[in-house]
């Protein structure tokens, strides 16, 4: 499955920090985890976090994308 993740912050520092924070957990820590029957067998990055503000609130925001596979957990 492909994940789009958006990440907000105070500013564009802290929305830009926290990205690279949830970027980091999916590609490093997410495969290999079990999650309700499926198993994480691994995570591509498709797209690195980029400044991409919110389009109605103007909000500092990132947003990013993944590919996640998965298994059964047998």
């Amino acid at each position: 499955m492909d994940i789009l993740y958006d990440v907000y912050g105070q500013s564009t520092a802290e929305a830009g920090s926290l990205a690279y924070v949830v970027r980091d957990y999916l590609l490093e820590q997410l495969p290999g985890q079990a999650l309700k029957g499926a198993l994480v067998l691994a995570v591509h990055e498709i797209s690195a976090p980029h400044w991409h503000p919110d389009e109605q609130s103007l909000e500092p925001a990132y947003t990013g994308e993944v590919s996640v596979f998965l298994t059964t957990d047998d």
